[in-house]
């Protein structure tokens, strides 16, 4: 018995399996827990992915149907089960939205409910998987001047302020489109104060200079808001290289080689549109130009507008047709160039279009200068546009020279001149 008890416990071929049999949990539980995290990891990753895109979108929903926080949850919840079809499945998705409507802001948390295998043993947080996204409006959903220049060879910025020049936007967004790193340059002492400022690449300020609040870079580039507004249909001329020097009232109509008013000529508009084709609108000397319910439509070669320092304008833009809210409206066609040295303006190509305002009495321009193939140079010495309801501009390149204050105010409801529809909600989302 001696024998036979010492032989057996000498004998080792059943070691292996019993090493097994021991093992086997340890291993299957890593195992599991391997499968478990790769899992988690998967499903972290997707989740924070439609997370974003859902708060983008309820955001976006957010700038048209004002605050109704019912329609932001549908919209999110849409989106989610839109992106994550396998998950939403089981409705073991839950969306949950929250809405500040201080500041434009949504928040949408994600929890989706699994079942790991061992992962919820080490790790409570395990299940559910939950991922958040905060996306806000850049501002009060309201962009009141959009850049839209390309960066150049020597012109990078799309918003440019020299000197003591100043914008006063503070009920709505300022956005340069340039992806360049300079694309909004604020120099000297000059200063932006707007609800929002944007960069779609980066900006330049001097030391002396101020931007209120501080500007954000990388911003997505806002696309032609008015890209959808057709143009007028031109009609034959009604005068051809008009010159204005006594009091008149101007009837809507093709003006075919322009209109110069000089002298001091007060010449007001009647209600229509009115076509400057093949040359300038300049008001010169210490003439006038007045209207209201009036909208210009710049066609052909030279279309540009110049507003001389001595000068008085007061226009507001159509509030019904197909120019609503459209102060001046730049055909999209119109043969144009940004290839200019700022440095060296004077020596600018003639195929540039620079449209002037020096007037240092144009306080009331309401409605939306749509300008997106040229330059609007402004450098008067009085304040801009400070007494109209509200100024738009959607220009290729914002140049403000010297001193002037730019206003935009933001009083839509002191006028019947409706503001674009692009122009709503034209301010970018961003994630937070």
């Amino acid at each position: 018995m001696f024998r036979k008890l010492r032989s057996f416990l000498a004998d080792v071929s059943g070691n292996f399996a019993i090493t097994i049999a021991v093992a086997a949990p340890a291993v299957v539980g890593v195992a599991g827990l391997a499968v478990d995290y790769t899992t988690l990891f998967n499903h972290r990753k997707s989740l924070q992915e439609v997370a974003d895109g859902a708060a983008l979108a309820a955001t976006r929903e957010l700038m048209i149907a004002g605050t109704g926080k019912s329609q932001v949850q549908s919209i999110a919840e849409s989106f989610a089960e839109a992106h994550l079809p396998d998950l939403s499945a089981d409705g073991s998705l839950a969306v949950t939205t929250k809405v500040d409507e201080k500041t434009n802001k949504v928040t949408v948390d994600l929890a989706y409910t699994w079942y790991p295998m061992f992962a919820h043993l080490l790790d409570k947080s395990a299940t559910p998987i939950r991922s958040e996204a905060v996306a806000k409006l850049a501002g009060s959903g309201l962009t009141c001047v959009i850049g839209m220049m390309e960066p150049q060879l020597l012109a990078k910025a799309s918003i440019h302020l020299d000197n003591n020049a100043k914008i006063v936007a503070d009920g709505c967004g300022v956005h340069s489109n340039s992806k360049d790193h300079f694309g909004l340059r604020v120099d000297s002492s000059a200063s932006i104060s707007a609800s929002s400022v944007c960069s779609a690449g980066g900006y330049l300020k001097s030391s002396k200079a101020k931007i209120s609040p501080a500007p954000l870079s990388d911003c997505p580039k806002i696309q032609d808001p008015l890209l959808q507004r057709m143009p007028p249909v031109v009609k034959d001329c009604r005068a051809e290289d008009l010159v204005i020097e006594e009091n008149t009232t101007l009837k809507p109509g093709t003006y075919c080689g322009g209109i110069t008013i000089r002298g001091n000529a007060k010449v007001t508009l009647d209600e229509g549109v009115f076509v400057i084709k093949d040359g300038p609108l300049i008001v010169t000397d210490s003439a006038s130009l007045t209207g209201d319910n009036a909208s210009f439509f710049l066609t052909g070669k030279g279309s540009i507008f110049e507003f001389h320092p001595d000068t008085t304008i007061d226009l507001s833009a159509m509030e019904t047709g197909g120019l609503a809210g459209l102060l001046f409206y730049e055909d999209r066609d119109v043969p144009h160039s940004f290839k200019f040295n700022p440095i060296l303006p004077k020596l600018t190509p003639k195929d540039v279009r620079i449209h002037k305002i020096s007037s240092n009495n144009a306080r009331n321009l309401i409605g939306t200068l749509y300008l997106k193939n040229s330059i609007l140079l402004i450098n008067a010495e009085a304040p801009v546009a400070d007494a109209s309801a509200y100024t738009a501009l959607v220009v290729g390149r914002l140049w403000l020279q010297e001193g002037p204050t730019l206003h935009l105010n933001a009083d839509y409801t002191e006028t019947e001149v409706p503001v674009p529809g692009g122009l709503i909600g034209s301010a970018p989302v961003l994630i937070k």
